[in-house]
């Protein structure tokens, strides 16, 4: 098993941060990094929004969850004319898109018929129906400024229900649930983590376990929320890791019922095996050998990820192209080969390794090609937000990780067309122009914005190892700028780096976010 990293810089300036050593915070600019003739970027700005609760204070430990009465969801749910409108409005458009590719029915039926009985899962549905239908307003007129008060209104009011009444746990749970979503919505990282944090604690500490619905519905969604955390600087050794769920979290011979758990349970530990590889591949610990103990943990997980991936190819090609459950089947098969492709290049000390993985990216490629031709007969609007992970991770890891310039192009090109805008707390848009710009850097090319196409792309060189990016850090940060023409256009701070922990590491730059490409399938 993995052991203890080391403790995540939470504080101080980007720089110590991206290098991952303790900040003297000194302002403006800290000393640790002038001394050492190293350039301090800057500290991030206070976060805002709202704050992370303490979900102990909120608990009453039961041994039963409460009994879900079966009603019919479209029964009105309250007296209130517009809280009535939110609710239908979250059955009827949100609820449907909020999971593409698991847990359906958890979303479609059955919060809402928690909804019908409990009131503070009731105000948190209304606060996401709100949040959602104001997504991508540009402007803060009167009614998304009014839309806005009202969610955060509803936010409280849940808040105030948790703690005016004894709330059984599971309650509790599916609350801390719908709050992570919330804070999604509102791009509240830190939060949202948080909220994550204190659901798994709970499902870690309950003393018999979940029981009846909040078993099912819950704890499998906790398990794949279990794994976001770590995509946005989170540490091993700084978050929980669900137990209990499966008899062997690296064996695929399970019983039906632990199928689809023991598959989650074993993507879980293909990220946090990446992340604690980081330390030796790109990090503090890069001059040390890794220990045996971890290749040995590495190639365990690998050959379960083999047994996996026949699994899902099998499924997938046993079933006519145009099945209902095809996107779900393309999902977890493209799933599958990313995390061999991960596991295997997590503990190398260079970026070439890669390369010996063309074939695995041939295949992302191949499938990722079937699903457009299985969305090419869709004439619904596309979500603006999802809950959980779709397509998009897959395809950005194809954009930075494949250094084959025909491949990686093509990955671009169908991150609008396959991905949503926002999935989880992942924002498409600026991922796509921070990938488009990776690969300017690393060819040594021009692109459009949107580029179609790009002259002599499968016969272009690889780029050599000293022009492959590390890490790729995409800051806070950002302004809206005008350009000679009176344009504006949004701007962000990325940290490009070729050797993180080197005196000159890289650059840094504002990279331009320009709109999202429609995503229109032809």
């Amino acid at each position: 098993m993995p052991r203890r990293g080391s403790t995540k810089v939470r504080t101080g300036c980007f720089t110590c941060k991206i290098r991952k050593v303790k900040c003297d915070e000194t302002k403006p600019l800290c000393q640790r990094c002038t001394s050492s003739g190293r350039k301090c970027d800057g500290y991030p700005s206070p976060p805002t929004g709202q704050a992370a609760y303490s979900w102990a204070e909120l608990l009453t430990i039961q041994n039963a969850a409460p009994i879900v009465t079966r009603r019919n969801p479209a029964s009105i749910w309250t007296s209130d004319t517009v809280e009535a409108r939110a609710l239908e409005f979250f059955r009827l458009q949100v609820a449907p898109v909020l999971s593409r590719h698991s847990s359906t029915h958890f979303w479609n039926t059955l919060v809402c018929q928690v909804g019908q009985q409990e009131p503070a899962v009731r105000h948190a549905l209304v606060c996401i129906s709100s949040m959602y239908e104001g997504l991508g307003e540009a402007n803060p007129d009167s009614l998304a400024k009014s839309r806005e008060r009202f969610a955060i209104t509803q936010y409280n009011m849940s808040l105030k229900q948790l703690t005016s009444a004894t709330t059984d746990e599971n309650i509790v749970l599916l609350v801390c649930l719908l709050f992570i979503c919330i804070e999604m919505l509102q791009e509240n990282k830190d939060v949202a983590i948080e909220h994550c944090r204190h659901g798994i604690n709970i499902c870690n500490t309950t003393p018999k376990g979940l029981l009846g619905w909040a078993k099912e519905a819950l704890q499998p969604i906790f398990l794949r929320l279990a794994t976001f955390p770590y995509f946005f600087g989170v540490e091993v050794a700084d978050f929980p890791e669900p137990i209990g769920l499966v008899s062997d979290g690296l064996a695929i011979n399970v019983t039906a019922e632990e199928k689809v758990m023991a598959w989650d349970y074993l993507v879980n530990r293909v990220v946090r095996l990446v992340r604690l590889g980081l330390s030796y591949r790109q990090g503090p610990l890069q001059h040390r050998p890794v220990p045996r103990y971890m290749f040995e943990y590495k190639q365990s997980i690998y050959e379960s990820l083999i047994a996996w991936h026949h699994h899902y190819r099998t499924v997938r090609i046993s079933y006519p192209p145009d099945h209902k459950e095809m996107e779900s089947h393309l999902y977890d098969e493209m799933k599958s080969v990313v995390g061999k492709i991960w596991v295997n290049c997590c503990l190398s000390t260079d970026e070439m390794t890669y390369d010996e993985h063309i074939a695995d990216f041939e295949e992302l490629i191949y499938l990722s090609e079937q699903l457009m031709d299985l969305r090419s007969t869709e004439s619904s609007p596309r979500p603006k937000f999802i809950f959980e992970m779709g397509f998009m991770p897959f395809l950005y890891f194809i954009v930075i990780k494949c250094r084959r310039l025909d491949l990686r192009l093509t990955a671009l090109r169908q991150m609008p067309l396959l991905s949503h805008e926002r999935e989880n707390l992942f924002n498409a848009r600026i991922l796509y122009f921070v990938g488009k710009r990776t690969i300017e850097v690393e060819h040594g090319i021009h692109l459009d914005p949107h580029p179609t196409d790009y002259p002599g792309a499968s016969d272009a060189p690889m780029p050599p190892d000293n022009m492959r990016l590390r890490t790729i850090d995409i800051s806070e940060e950002s302004e809206m700028r005008k350009d000679e023409d009176g344009v504006v256009s949004e701007v962000r701070k990325v940290f490009f780096l070729f050797r993180p922990y080197d005196i000159d590491p890289g650059f840094t730059e504002w990279t331009e976010i320009g709109p999202y490409p429609e995503p229109t399938l032809k």
